[in-house]
């Protein structure tokens, strides 16, 4: 009997599937290389099998066999990614956590929800809506990502200034590890029970574990949105208004900034003027919500000039479309023609350093690329982060790769030497791997090393996930 034969022989019936368009389907994510890769025609490496388990124990059945078999394993939720966190390769089995989509417990006296790995974002949202309350996480992506990819790349969603990222809400999870044992977390607030397992697995990438179940928390839903919106002449201006209205506890929850060309890109439709432009989102039902936002209001225009809500509920109708419009260009449609690439580098560092950041990084861009915009998505006391959205528009298919690679290469050193991280809330994956010992330095990267030894002392889980 084969190693597959025995891994099919061990699980329920039609959970491994060999078809050759679902492996081709399942071999990678969302990742800008891969995507012009696919367009290209080029041979992608495929698994040998895309495993589809419903339970935990189906989870710890396929990480048991791998271990025993020395098979890779590549965990993989909805493949939205765009790092290459999900990458197959020859001979692998990819672990698909799709079918995992059931919610469970919404317990309304402390306000938390349990979910399976598997659960899309917006399915999760409409069934909390439906008891008035919301986890207050809104990645870009929450249709087409899940719970468990959420977890693995320690994602933030829209809203994370006032409610928080994935480590805020994250209160329990059940996860397997990689020789089928299964670790449970149990739901709590906060706990001092030693190290803090449940950080541990967030951001690793499915290279330490699989995680199944997670319980969130959650919070009432906003009864709406009030807007403020003001435009500023100079990036350094705004940057410094909204880090004073993050500062003031307004309880503004979405708080963004965009400089001169995203906020083009971004408010275009409305005939906006060319200035940079702070955006600031109140729950409608906020205690205060008229003196709060007189108060941001009065900082922000303090060096800026009031736009008017309009931008608010045009960026609240129109805050995901970026989706679609990356899928039409580095799809099969190609919607800017071969030879064009479209990515976003979302980095992060200090008050102290955020300027210097959106010089160099745009300055270490603009040889390589058409338009290279930023904005600033989620604001901390002591920084923020900044997303930055590029076009590249190579001669052909393959010149734009050699570019694309430059222009990440230059990017990444600019963001190190302005004291940034290269990755606020995508991960690393395959991307951003090669800048690791950059990042955490040679002894960051030697414990995760030897934390990935001693979970994984055969070497499974998601080869090539987190190595520099």
């Amino acid at each position: 009997m084969s190693a597959l034969d025995l891994l099919v022989s061990r699980l329920p019936a039609d959970t491994v599937s060999t078809d050759p368009k679902i492996l081709t389907e399942r071999a990678t994510d969302s990742w800008t290389l891969d995507l012009l890769r696919r367009v290209r025609g080029d041979e992608l490496a495929e698994p040998a099998a895309v495993a589809f388990p419903v339970r935990t124990e189906d989870v710890a059945t396929v990480l048991a066999w791998a271990t025993e078999t020395g098979t890779a394993v590549i965990p993989r939720g909805a493949g939205s990614g765009v790092c290459g966190g999900a990458q197959a390769r020859a001979g692998a089995v990819i672990l698909d956590l799709s079918r995992m989509d059931q919610i469970g417990d919404v317990d309304l006296v402390s306000q938390t929800v349990t979910a399976q790995a598997g659960v899309r974002g917006d399915r999760l949202e409409a069934a909390l809506a439906a008891n008035g309350l919301t986890t207050g996480h809104y990645p870009q992506s929450i249709a087409i990502s899940t719970v468990g990819g959420w977890i693995a790349a320690s994602s933030a969603g829209q809203a994370s200034t006032g409610f928080g990222a994935i480590e805020d809400i994250l209160l329990g999870l059940t996860a397997v590890l990689p020789t089928g044992e299964i670790l449970r977390c149990r739901a709590v607030p906060r706990s001092a029970a030693g190290p803090d397992l449940r950080r541990l697995l967030i951001g690793s990438e499915g290279t330490l574990a699989v995680v199944t179940e997670a319980t969130l928390a959650c919070r009432r839903r906003p009864a709406g949105w009030e807007w403020l919106a003001v435009a500023f002449p100079r990036f350094t201006d705004m940057a410094g208004a909204l880090r004073e209205v993050r500062r003031a506890g307004t309880g503004v929850a979405v708080l963004r900034g965009y400089d001169e060309t995203d906020a083009q890109f971004n408010f275009g439709a409305l005939d906006h003027s060319g200035d940079c432009v702070g955006l600031a989102g109140f729950p409608a039902d906020l205690p205060g919500l008229e003196a709060r936002k007189q108060a941001a209001a009065a900082i922000m225009t303090s060096t800026g000039t009031e736009l008017g809500a309009r931008y608010g509920e045009h960026w609240e109708q129109h805050r995901n479309d970026a989706v679609q419009t990356y899928a039409q260009v580095m799809g099969p449609e190609r919607a800017f023609g071969a030879g064009a690439i479209v990515d976003t580098m979302e980095v992060a560092g200090l008050w102290s350093a955020v300027p210097r950041l959106h010089e160099e990084i745009k300055g270490a861009l603009a040889p390589f690329t058409e338009l290279a915009g930023c904005h600033l998505s989620h604001l901390y006391p002591s920084g923020s982060s900044l997303y930055f959205t590029f076009l590249i528009n190579g001669t052909d298919e393959h010149d734009a790769e050699a570019t694309y690679r430059q222009a990440w290469d230059q990017a990444a050193r600019s963001c190190a030497g302005a004291g940034g991280t290269i990755t606020h809330h995508h991960g690393v994956g395959r991307l951003k791997a090669p800048y690791l010992t950059q990042e955490l330095g040679a002894e960051g990267v030697a414990v995760l090393d030897r934390i990935r030894a001693a979970l994984d002392p055969a070497q499974i889980m998601n080869p090539g996930g987190l190595r520099p």
